[in-house]
């Protein structure tokens, strides 16, 4: 699969591949005398009989992806990171292997908040309790699945929700960060029962501004959050209690994270899990070389930054693309194993 995760763009202008669907790729060879072989294919993220529909109800946005396969399904809610919207991909997938896939926005999309700011846990309370209406899960299985901010999140709903079964978090992080956008003091990205969550930065003794070099492009995060994992008592503060996790528990990281210190973050969660000697299955895959950019295998891990939507500034995500490709190769099965085994222990 070399060919595919090698893949680089030539045209920065040039459209972004569907993520949510099936899209063409063509393959071409040459000799030196001139000779051309080509063939043309499609690849599919989507089995044939999934089924997509838009979720707009009661002040939830998001899109619903279930199997071809006869119900009731396993249910996992899979959350986007800090760029908004919604991890289509990821969640279309996964209903391609017998999930019921509820990829839920909670920020950056219509009738949602525009910013990363004072989002209500009792928003996600929701969505659960919809996905267990709707898909009806055997056991009453749901899982959460998150990459980076969504990552914190999906930590943050399991100790949160007695709901939710099982938890998988990419690149994430074991305490709670602060808001995204403008925001007033004293206000975080998440608030439960209307109250903002402690964050890591509030009363931080060692956050150090300049480690970011402002004339670096892309610009790496990293050092900042490094500065502030030094305040311990910050840390402990704002460290997700994670041991309350009614499931399993899946850290996913690369240790070459240029967006921030996903490693020493998700160890955060791994060594109060393993403190409080947590009843669960749990276990932490850190991988040498790979960045922020973590998924499933085989698509393109050649691009190593992104534009912010809220900042319109360029960040680097860090990494090698071949050891994030190992990364991301490695991973998927053992999450797709990782799920199975907690559907089992749900029983």
């Amino acid at each position: 699969m070399g060919l595919f995760w090698s893949m680089e763009r030539q045209d920065e202008a040039a459209p972004a591949i569907p993520l949510d669907g099936d899209f063409p790729l063509t393959l071409a060879a040459g000799g030196p005398d001139g000779a051309r072989a080509e063939a043309r294919l499609e690849r599919r993220l989507v089995s044939s009989g999934v089924t997509s529909r838009d979720v707009e109800n009661d002040g939830l946005v998001g899109t619903l992806f279930t199997p071809s396969s006869p119900g009731p399904h396993p249910a996992v809610i899979v959350l986007s990171g800090e760029s908004g919207g919604v991890w289509l991909s990821l969640a279309a997938l996964l209903a391609s292997r017998g999930y019921a896939a509820l990829a839920l926005g909670y920020f950056g999309m219509p009738g949602l908040p525009r910013t990363l700011v004072n989002i209500p846990l009792e928003y996600f309370e929701k969505a659960v309790a919809w996905l267990l209406d709707t898909a009806r899960p055997p056991d009453d299985f749901v899982a959460a699945i998150g990459i980076s901010r969504g990552g914190e999140l999906a930590l943050l709903l399991g100790a949160s929700l007695p709901a939710i079964g099982a938890v998988v978090a990419y690149a994430p992080s074991g305490v709670v960060f602060g808001p995204v956008g403008s925001a007033a003091p004293g206000e975080s990205a998440w608030t439960r029962r209307g109250r903002p969550l402690a964050h890591l930065g509030q009363r931080n003794r060692s956050v150090d501004w300049s480690s970011i070099d402002p004339k670096r492009t892309p610009i790496v995060e990293r050092p900042l959050y490094e500065s502030m994992l030094r305040d311990r008592d910050a840390v402990e503060r704002s460290s997700i209690p994670v041991e309350q996790t009614k499931g399993p528990v899946l850290l996913i990281s690369g240790k070459a994270d240029d967006q921030w210190p996903s490693y020493q973050l998700a160890q955060i969660a791994y060594h109060r899990l393993q403190g409080n000697r947590h009843p669960y299955p749990f276990a932490h895959l850190s991988y040498d070389g790979a960045g922020h950019a973590l998924s499933f295998p085989y698509m393109p891990t050649t691009v190593t930054s992104y534009v912010h939507p809220l900042t319109g500034r360029l960040y680097s995500l860090g990494g090698q693309p071949a050891l994030t490709a190992r990364a991301n190769a490695d991973s998927w099965p053992r999450v797709l194993a990782f799920l199975a085994d907690a559907r089992r222990q749900r029983r």
